[in-house]
């Protein structure tokens, strides 16, 4: 039933730039804790780490992220949004692909492991705030409060999808390995780790698409308030 004042009003969503915008916020979200779903599993069930040492090779994701984020928005004004976004996407990519050879290689590969994450968690820190910003000015003037409130809703559906969606492409790997896509207690380690890295496809899936809708948004102008009168 259509009301006269809307929560959100659907006409944000004639922007495609800001369409692009919140889907990217979203995906990237779902990136980030698939990524922490996946990788917590790998490290206690598949190289037995105690769960303290795996929270803190785990870190190493937000510490990345936080290093680069500050620097971004600057980058950002200088270089363009687009530039950012895409090239922090494709880092992240170039992480996945890093961390899938990394866990089919050695037995005990954590060192570069951890440098892949660090990687990942920096090009993540590229894309988010120029993402953020290039989506908030390709919303009108009047209604930034909404648009600033849909991202936010953004960020926390992309969580729930990356747990789930991680969480699903998990259990069915598992479940094509050995017979036991509900439980992880007893699988053998090199099981679970297979099982972890054929689920990173659809990380780099939803990377790609991200860096794909980046590369194709632009910025449409939005005619700005006139003085008041």
């Amino acid at each position: 039933m259509a009301t006269a004042a809307p929560l959100v009003d659907p006409r944000l969503f004639g922007y495609p730039a800001f369409c692009g915008g919140v889907v990217a916020v979203l995906l990237s979200y779902a990136l980030l804790y698939g990524m922490f779903f996946l990788m917590s599993f790998a490290l206690v069930r598949g190289y037995g780490e105690v769960s303290v040492a795996a929270g803190l090779r785990l870190a190493v994701i937000p510490i990345a992220l936080g290093v680069v984020a500050p620097f971004s928005g600057a980058l950002g004004e200088r270089l363009g949004s687009r530039a950012l976004t895409v090239g922090g996407m494709a880092i992240c990519i170039a992480a996945l692909i890093l961390l899938s050879a990394i866990m089919a290689g050695p037995s005990d590969p954590l060192a570069f492991l951890m440098v892949a994450l660090a990687l990942f968690g920096g090009g993540l820190g590229l894309f988010i705030a120029p993402n953020n910003d290039a989506t908030m000015h390709a919303a009108p003037p009047d209604r930034v409060g909404e648009a600033g409130a849909m991202i936010n809703l953004m960020r926390i559906l992309g969580t729930s999808v990356g747990v789930a969606g991680a969480s699903a492409m998990l259990s069915r790997r598992l479940e094509g390995l050995v017979g036991a896509g509900g439980h992880t207690l007893a699988v053998a380690s090199g099981d679970l780790l297979e099982a972890v890295r054929e689920s990173l496809p659809m990380l780099i899936a939803f990377a790609v698409v991200t860096c794909a809708m980046s590369l194709l948004r632009t910025r449409r102008a939005l005619p700005r308030p006139g003085p008041s009168r």
